[in-house]
């Protein structure tokens, strides 16, 4: 019955634990996304994962100078978008040789391997939630409408 005390306490504080950690990482929203320290040395990984980074990097970089209302000239931008098709499209040919690699890879290597992909997953979420941003535009608050009787 003791153990059973000590280990539903041990449960109790673990899980008080990872609620504050949770509170923490979501105040954080707009914190960067560092690239991966090292390299998984799966060439095709590595590949898929520096060009991702290269393209987050625009992005965030012209996500932070909007945000701090800096006016950008229509040049700069131009160049920004040429830049980022050209990365998006070397991005496109490196993925299909992305699954034979991995599967030639030694476990060391793929556990590098899911871990770059990982960085690369949560960049490339935030590029998609900034293309949704300055496509789509922000989702603006509707007013309450006030009825008069």
């Amino acid at each position: 019955m003791k153990s059973n005390f000590k280990i539903l306490i041990l449960i109790l504080c673990f899980g008080i634990f990872l609620s504050g950690y949770d509170c923490r990482a979501q105040e954080s929203d707009k914190e960067r996304i560092i690239p991966p320290k090292k390299l998984s040395k799966v060439k095709s990984i590595d590949e898929f994962s520096a060009y991702t980074f290269d393209i987050y990097n625009n992005l965030y970089v012209y996500d932070s100078l909007v945000e701090a209302e800096i006016e950008i000239p229509a040049e700069l931008e131009d160049a920004l978008a040429e830049n980022i098709e050209t990365r998006v499209d070397s991005l496109l040919n490196v993925v299909p040789d992305m699954l034979d690699d991995i599967d030639s890879a030694p476990i060391m290597r793929k556990l590098r391997a899911a871990g770059s992909l990982n960085k690369s997953r949560k960049a490339i979420t935030y590029m998609l939630e900034f293309t949704k941003k300055y496509t789509l535009g922000e989702p603006q608050e509707a007013e309450p409408e006030i009825v008069k009787n």
